[in-house]
């Protein structure tokens, strides 16, 4: 093969600052027979984005620590690496601040936890002693009561402090802070991975850290948020929006001289900011300033309600004052516990904190699109086809449906549903081209690069060039310079993760815009669904151990009152409140199942986890398209309907009348473009042997794994409802049964109802909410979905005839083994044996993880 002698013959020059970048290659003519430069013309920009490799100077100066550090970064001079240092700072920065919020809410987390549970503990423990102290005679009633009266004393101070700082709230407010900066962490890696960094980035940046500290600060005291607030206000963590300084972009008039941007886009983001304001920030502040109202009111009466408690428990007595005195102190502590258990086990202040977050989002939306609409410069916008996709993916809403919702705004057309809120099932969405333009034009993030190449007629008889055909056919592949030198060094540095910014034009640089895009929203919904996972699991814990407290309390309180007479009408009394009180709080999260709502959002954290890293693997080896764009967004929009965050309307059924798999993936569609297949195999690395291998494999995956999952789902579903039913019916008869409680034959079998029953209530909840069972049916669902979803993965590439659409056929192979836990022998020995064997007499199943 003829070796290209670059510097006999070719010379170049190029010159990049935030402007235009020029590169020209000089060619003499050469006389010679038949040369074949395949598509060089249309692919220019490839060749005068490396040609300064192709020259006289010593391969060392390229392979320079500095030299290699700007051509990764895309850019020029000591000014442009020194914004990049400076945006490397930033995001080191903004990492730590993730670790640390996320450290810190796992602290006011678990204050929330250990003091709840500790404080009614003591409150409980105070209440039976202070029923004893009334029910009983001698010298020892004198230490229960003092003892009494100093555990409600401790109470009420420590619940004044923490009914103050609100734990919950706090906790909330560093997940936030932690989603927030994971958000900006993303933002940093997309500016420097695609974009020609500036200055501005960096002011950007910075103020965008410093507003987030000023919106979420550490310090407890002194600088700590409000907690209430006498109006409620949307959250703001943004620094003021102001208009960008630096050069208009230049686009190129033929392509697009709007920057993305036309009359019925602006329209339609006005009127989705009329809509973001007057219907979804209005029903979050409405929401807020009650969950606030009933916060105060929780804050203010648990510890008065210890106090008189520990009031009544000092003057409990025999005589008649001493009575009510007891009364007071027994059913103030019974009181106390069912508060406290509504105000912190309940979440309160977390669920204030939340809907003040969500009305700030919203008003960020607004914002956000009122800002780019009052830039009267398009190049000056963000570019509109991008800005239209983040705000239908931060919205949950496809664009066919985001652009629906605002035609039927702007004619005033009544909707049951018009709030941004609601997570809609995925639609088409718009095609773009995806064909590489044959321009040598290359648009820069603040400027234009251009390429123009100079190619005379050439004459050389029978010169292939591969590496070149390579490049330019396949942009996936890694670029190689063999032809050049042989150091492996140079391959490695042009690598197409480092060249990427390079490489795109037009349409293509469009797509992988919004790619990144569409990686930073799903990166947010990781984030997003791992804070709700951890709040749904706090409620499952928190509440059951009160209630658990709380009911075996008062079966004790029950068995008090049995053994005194009916002279001890507080013990009666409190017990009978605090079974109905359990009842009713068994009966709210038996129908939602804490421990189930947690397990969706463990399984959305980890799908969209995975979605982000097939992002993350489309923009580093392949070469991206309009399909690549459509296909991510209708995964992301899948999962938004599998797993909603919502409690109420739109969560998912807790008791079915029969299992059904979890679905999280859009309905498998033919590739609409071929795969660039390799000329040494046109069979895309599939064959007849393993295209039986997977046939037998999906047969498996569906007479054994899936109907075993769907039949221990079925079993769990029929404990659960059982659990649920059982819970608060067995409360409520306590309850009655501790009301008619006393010494007479009727009072001793409702004592022993109220004792039986209190106790067969704390085992039966802490068998369902204790032992998940809701998690378990979840997870059981989960597993039966991810067989479906290897099913029909496998049955999507078999129906498709031609082999050029489908995935490559070894690297689906290994995808299926790794998934099912299993090497690449021991899956074809599954096949095999599943083939020669009856389906009755086959043990083994697909999967080794599940």
């Amino acid at each position: 093969m003829a070796t290209l002698q670059a510097s006999s013959f070719l010379t170049s020059y190029w010159y990049c600052r935030r402007g235009t970048i020029t590169a020209k290659i000089n060619i003499p003519k050469i006389h010679n027979n038949k040369i074949s430069l395949p598509m060089l013309i249309q692919k220019s920009g490839i060749i005068s984005e490396h040609e300064h490799l192709i020259t006289s100077n010593p391969i060392e100066e390229l392979l320079s620590p500095s030299r290699i550090l700007l051509s990764d970064a895309n850019v020029d001079g000591p000014d442009d690496h020194l914004v990049i240092e400076k945006l490397y700072a930033i995001k080191e920065a903004v990492a730590d601040r993730v670790e640390m919020h996320r450290n810190i809410g796992e602290q006011r987390s678990q204050w929330n936890s250990m003091l709840l549970t500790s404080i009614n503990g003591i409150t409980l423990a105070a209440a039976t002693m202070a029923g004893i102290a009334a029910a009983s005679s001698g010298d020892a009633v004198l230490g229960l009561k003092t003892s009494s009266t100093f555990m409600y004393l401790a109470a009420a101070g420590m619940l004044t402090i923490i009914n103050k700082i609100q734990p919950s709230q706090l906790a909330e407010e560093q997940r936030n802070a932690t989603r927030l900066f994971q958000d900006l962490h993303n933002q940093i890696e997309t500016t420097l991975s695609i974009g020609h960094p500036s200055a501005i980035d960096v002011k950007e940046a910075t103020d965008k850290v410093l507003s987030l500290d000023k919106a979420y600060p550490l310090p407890l005291l002194g600088v700590m948020l409000e907690k209430f607030p006498s109006s409620v206000e949307p959250a703001v963590w943004w620094p003021q929006p102001q208009r960008r300084r630096q050069p208009k972009r230049e686009v190129d008039e033929k392509e697009n001289n709007w920057n993305g941007w036309n009359g019925q886009l602006e329209e339609e983001m006005k009127e989705i900011m009329g809509v973001l304001g007057r219907k979804d920030q209005e029903e979050y502040i409405r929401l807020g300033e009650k969950a606030l109202r009933l916060n105060k009111f929780l804050a203010k009466s648990g510890p008065l309600i210890t106090g008189l408690a520990a009031v009544g428990s000092a003057f409990a007595g025999p005589s008649s004052h001493g009575s009510w005195a007891a009364m007071l102190g027994i059913v103030g502590g019974a009181l106390a516990s069912v508060v406290n258990t509504v105000e912190h086990g309940g979440q309160v202040g977390m669920v204030f904190e939340m809907y003040r977050s969500n009305a700030g989002f919203f008003q960020y939306m607004k914002e956000s699109i009122e800002s780019n609409l009052t830039e009267t410069e398009t190049e000056r916008r963000e570019n509109g086809e991008v800005f239209e996709l983040k705000v239908a993916l931060k919205l949950g809403r496809s664009l066919s449906d985001l652009r629906n919702l605002a035609a039927a705004s702007s004619l005033n057309i009544p909707l049951e549903k018009e709030q941004m809120t609601i997570l809609q099932s995925s639609s088409f969405l718009s095609s773009w081209n995806s064909v590489p333009s044959a321009s040598s034009n290359y648009s820069c993030r603040r400027g234009l690069i251009r390429a123009n190449a100079n190619i005379p007629r050439i004459k050389i008889s029978k010169i292939s060039l591969p590496i070149l055909d390579q490049s330019v056919q396949k942009q996936q592949e890694l670029i190689s310079y063999s032809t050049i030198t042989n150091n492996n060094l140079v391959e490695k540095q042009l690598s197409p993760a480092t060249t990427r910014s390079h490489m795109v034009n037009g349409p293509d640089r469009l797509v992988i815009e919004k790619l990144y895009a569409i990686k930073e929203a799903v990166a947010d919904r990781v984030e997003m669904h791992r804070n709700i996972g951890e709040q749904r699991s706090q409620w499952n814990t928190m509440l059951l151990t009160s209630i658990n407290g709380i009911t075996l309390a008062a079966a004790t309180m029950v068995g008090i009152a049995a053994s005194s007479g009916d002279s001890v009408l507080g013990l009666k009394m409190s017990s009978t409140l605090m079974y109905l009180a359990a009842t009713g709080m068994l009966a709210i999260i038996n129908t939602i199942q804490p421990s189930q709502l947690a397990e969706e959002q463990r399984n959305a954290t980890r799908l969209f986890q995975d979605l982000h890293n097939q992002i993350e693997t489309t923009l580093s080896i392949g070469h991206p398209s309009a399909i690549d764009v459509k296909e991510a967004m209708d995964r992301v929009l899948a999962l938004d309907k599998a797993y909603p965050l919502p409690l109420l309307g739109v969560m998912l059924e807790k008791f079915p009348s029969s299992v059904e798999p979890a679905v999280w993936w859009p309905q498998q569609r033919r590739r609409q473009t071929k795969r660039a297949s390799d000329n040494e195999n046109n069979w895309n690395g599939w064959n007849g042997k393993q295209e039986e291998e997977m046939k037998e494999i999906m047969g498996i995956l569906g007479r054994k794994d899936q109907e075993e999952y769907i039949r221990l789902g079925e079993k769990a579903l029929k404990l659960n409802k059982f659990l649920a039913m059982s819970g608060p019916l067995l409360t409520g008869l306590a309850a009655v049964g501790s009301a008619f409680a006393g010494q007479s034959p009727h009072g001793s079998w409702a004592a022993m109802l109220g004792i039986v029953g209190g106790a067969l209530a704390s085992l039966v909840n802490t068998v369902e909410h204790g032992g998940q069972v809701g998690m378990v049916f979840e997870m059981y669902r989960s597993n039966a979905g991810f067989f479906r979803y290897m099913q029909e993965s496998i049955e999507s590439n078999l129906t498709e005839t031609d082999k050029e659409r489908r995935e490559n056929g070894e690297v689906f192979e290994m995808k299926v083994a790794l998934k099912l836990g299993r090497s690449l022998s021991d899956l074809r020995n599954l096949a095999a044996a599943a083939s020669s064997l009856k389906e009755e007499h086959l043990d083994e199943f697909a999967s080794k993880l599940f």
